[in-house]
């Protein structure tokens, strides 16, 4: 499969699909709007309510960290175990896969954190802050204080584990679509979590989104597609090189 053939139904269509819903969100301003709404919903006057909740604090936030730590190691000692276990092995390429394409996602998403200036709906003047909102794609005004909440962090965790539909469609396509599942709904659930909480707003979350599909396709490609290729070229080249000789003499 060329990278072309391959990114046509994998990238290029979901991205342009994210691209026209983030134009939307942007246009309409949806993201003051929908915070706003949360923000009154919970009765907010100087603070968000729920910020510090049980259930979006504890349960989905802090435990769900702890989670997404648990899963990552769990993928560390099945890769570990296919060195000494011959039931997976077979699995190796896609567990290695799977680590280095949830461990991308995050790092791509905490770099995006240190270069953007978006804020947190908690740190922004309407919602008891005292910095100012701007737009990822808007100039903050002169002498402003720059956030560091773009895109979203916790979120990110969650749905870097959409890699999960590439494993399964390496070694069981017909359950793929669970492994997807199980990503968006772990980062919806997140993202959810930390919109009520006042930590981000919803292009926020759906930046990590896009961030994670686009950098674990890239990752299953280069694993499954254009290293194999690559061996094969390596291979045949090493081959003809030994024969080499042998076509000589036979000459």
């Amino acid at each position: 499969m060329t990278f072309f053939s391959f990114a046509k139904g994998h990238l290029l269509l979901p991205l342009c699909f994210f691209a026209a819903i983030i134009f939307v969100l942007e246009w309409t301003h949806m993201d003051m709007r929908l915070a706003s709404e949360l923000f009154h919903w919970q009765g907010g006057v100087n603070s968000w309510p729920l910020r510090g909740h049980w259930l979006t604090e504890d349960v989905l936030h802090v435990a769900g960290h702890h989670f997404v730590i648990l899963l990552a190691v769990c993928v560390v000692i099945a890769i570990a175990m296919s060195f000494r276990n011959d039931t997976v092995k077979p699995y190796r390429k896609g567990l290695i896969f799977l680590f280095c394409s949830v461990l991308a996602s995050v790092l791509l998403v905490r770099i995006g954190k240190s270069v953007t200036h978006m804020t947190c709906p908690w740190d922004v003047v309407e919602f008891g802050g005292s910095m100012l909102h701007s737009s990822l794609f808007a100039r903050l005004p002169e002498g402003a204080e720059f956030g560091q909440c773009f895109p979203g962090g916790h979120t990110s965790g969650g749905f870097a584990w959409v890699a999960l539909f590439y494993v399964f469609k390496e070694y069981r396509p017909d359950v793929a679509k669970f492994g997807l599942a199980f990503g968006i709904m772990l980062g919806l659930a997140f993202g959810i979590a930390q919109e009520l909480r006042g930590a981000h707003f919803l292009t926020h979350d759906l930046w990590s989104l896009a961030i994670a599909w686009t950098s674990s396709s890239l990752l299953y490609y280069a694993f499954f597609y254009g290293l194999r290729r690559r061996s094969c070229r390596v291979w045949s080249e090493i081959y003809h090189s030994l024969n080499q000789p042998i076509i000589e003499r036979l000459k």
